[in-house]
């Protein structure tokens, strides 16, 4: 009998999901374009709280997993998650996480920074001070991770909120446009 051997083969992704709200059990779960999610690149459905994608990449790429409850739910549960070779592991429910690999890893603390910002007391400030804030702490993630795709990513997803100046710098920084 051979040992369990999950090391991923050159390029391959192992990617495994565990769904702890039971409303999302025998709902498809898509893997789509993270900006836009026009593109569905692969589905799976929930079974017994779990899913798994597995393939194989030639360079890292975020995607995102998307869910609904109901077909018309109009806030589904979405996430994240940097495809690359190795194991991946997410979790779906009361906590949203991605983990296993690196580039993973880097974007849930990327995440988790993001939910603290917002999660500060603006009380006093002007709703321009407050975007203005925000602007600059994108933008500083975006330098801070400008040598992967996670910083490509917060550029694509996060452009909105940046100035012209800001948009112009993250470009500059990520070396597009």
């Amino acid at each position: 009998m051979g040992a369990c051997n999950h090391t991923p083969k050159e390029g391959a992704y192992h990617l495994r999901g565990v769904v702890t709200n039971e409303k999302l059990e025998g709902r498809t779960i898509y893997l789509r374009d993270a900006i836009g999610g026009v593109v569905r690149y692969d589905s799976t459905t929930v079974s017994e709280g779990r899913f798994v994608f597995n393939g194989k990449v030639t360079a890292p790429q975020v995607r995102e997993l998307f869910i609904q409850e109901t077909d018309s739910d109009r806030f589904p549960v979405t996430l994240p998650v940097v495809l690359e070779p190795g194991e991946i592991n997410a979790k779906i429910g009361d906590i949203v996480l991605v983990e296993g690999t690196g580039l993973n890893e880097e974007m849930m603390q990327t995440l988790m920074a993001l939910d603290e910002f917002r999660g500060r007391d603006f009380t006093g400030k002007e709703i321009n001070e407050i975007k203005e804030a925000f602007g600059g702490f994108v933008l500083e993630q975006i330098v801070k991770h400008a040598g992967s795709p996670v910083g490509n990513y917060l550029y694509e997803a996060y452009q909105n909120k940046l100035s012209e100046n800001q948009q112009t710098e993250a470009r500059k920084t990520l070396g597009i446009g």
